[in-house]
């Protein structure tokens, strides 16, 4: 069903003629809001885009909404006092276009519960059309010939008002987007490639709606898993540390300490039969006051923990009860090599590497259980089919002969 509104609705030209005069609204009011409403209603579908803050705060918030319909740019602020929750029911907001659409997608559901019931992702169609180069930026000068202003990549957007060029910066992540899905989805019909993509977004939608299982131990940071369990003591109550401190700051953790500095922290005191704060490396200048003396109230009680307490060092994950067929794997990259070039498009997405071993499993399974311990979507398992046909027929011609 969802393939067949991206067939009908996608391929709608909206010509851009970009120029620094676009104009913008910015909904923040509840007069703006009717206004935009009444615009989302006339139109069949929406360009999209989000703008969030990770590099600034504890938790990720979402701080702006990009909108294009038609000519019309608006620019929604969910940080504003307003009930933005009828914006998704309108007609244009239930087929959008995004740009590499996972990450927004997965925080309007997680906001707002919404997920439309098309995307045209124009990331993913730049890969199923040979690009090169994926990003917006690059995609828009080939075929626009303009150059994005990308100096507000890492800018607060959570500050409020927000400056005239970061409004003009987001506005501009969705002008050009009507345009690119019409071109991209026309290259991709003659390809004979768009049913492979629609069922790709279609994937895209469902995957954004699954909420990521909590990390296992996530005081285990990178340059830890050689740690003694002593030095694990010590990780575990510091990073504990960072996260509340973190929290109260509303900061992200690592810009109360980075992970670097925690694991020579921890290197500095492990040797120690308690702790002794002069042994501390140099810390952040901030640290002083109440800070300090939480901090170092934090280590005189990670030194109290008995050995038998201590988390256990990292141990490697067992071998799979069952290894790949190393000669049926290497046979396997090479056929999807060799089709993937014949199409034009990236070997991994025909299988990536995971894939690739759920096929090279050895035993009696037939291929179709293989394409579904690959997690393959409709299309992959037809081109596997015929890459197998192609293959085990050469495969079974020199055997006979």
């Amino acid at each position: 069903m969802r393939s067949l509104f991206l067939n009908t609705i996608f391929f709608t030209r909206f010509f851009v003629i970009v120029s620094c005069e676009h104009q913008y609204t910015l909904v923040d009011n509840e007069s703006s809001l009717q206004l935009l409403l009444q615009d989302l209603d006339l139109y069949d579908i929406a360009a999209v885009d989000t703008e969030a803050d990770p590099m600034f705060h504890y938790s990720v918030r979402l701080c702006l909404i990009q909108i294009t319909i038609g000519d019309t740019h608006w620019l929604v602020d969910p940080l504003a006092d307003i009930d933005l929750a009828p914006i998704f029911k309108t007609k244009a907001m239930q087929n959008i276009i995004l740009h590499g659409a996972d990450y927004d997608l997965r925080l309007l559901w997680q906001r707002y519960n919404y997920s439309p019931v098309a995307v045209f992702d124009t990331m993913i169609a730049a890969k199923f059309a040979g690009e090169d180069r994926l990003g917006l930026a690059d995609l828009v000068f080939k075929y626009f010939n303009m150059s994005l202003e990308k100096g507000n990549q890492k800018a607060d957007w959570t500050q409020r008002p927000l400056p005239k060029d970061m409004c003009h910066y987001a506005m501009h992540d969705t002008v050009f987007l009507h345009e690119l899905c019409a071109i991209l989805g026309e290259e991709l019909q003659k390809r004979n490639t768009f049913s492979w993509f629609t069922e790709t977004c279609d994937e895209l939608l469902d995957h954004a709606k699954i909420k990521a299982p909590p990390k296992k131990d996530p005081w285990r940071i990178n340059g830890s898993s050689r740690l003694s369990s002593k030095c694990l003591n010590l990780l575990k109550h510091l990073w504990e540390w960072r996260e509340k401190e973190a929290e109260e700051m509303d900061r992200p953790p690592y810009k109360v300490l980075s992970p670097d500095l925690m694991l020579t922290i921890v290197k500095h005191l492990f040797v120690l039969p308690e702790f002794d704060s002069e042994k501390l490396p140099r810390l952040p200048r901030n640290f002083n006051g109440k800070r300090l003396e939480s901090f170092n109230a934090m280590w005189e009680a990670a030194f109290l923990v008995p050995e038998k307490e201590w988390p256990a060092m990292y141990s490697r994950p067992a071998p799979p009860l069952i290894t790949p067929n190393a000669e049926l794997l290497d046979a396997l990259k090479n056929w999807r090599d060799e089709k993937a070039a014949t199409l034009n498009l990236d070997p991994s997405m025909l299988a990536n590497r995971i894939q690739l071993i759920a096929l090279s499993t050895p035993g009696t399974s037939s291929w179709d259980e293989r394409f579904n311990n690959a997690h393959f979507m409709i299309w992959q398992k037809n081109i596997w089919n015929e890459i197998l046909q192609k293959h085990l027929k050469k495969t079974q011609e020199k055997t006979d002969a």
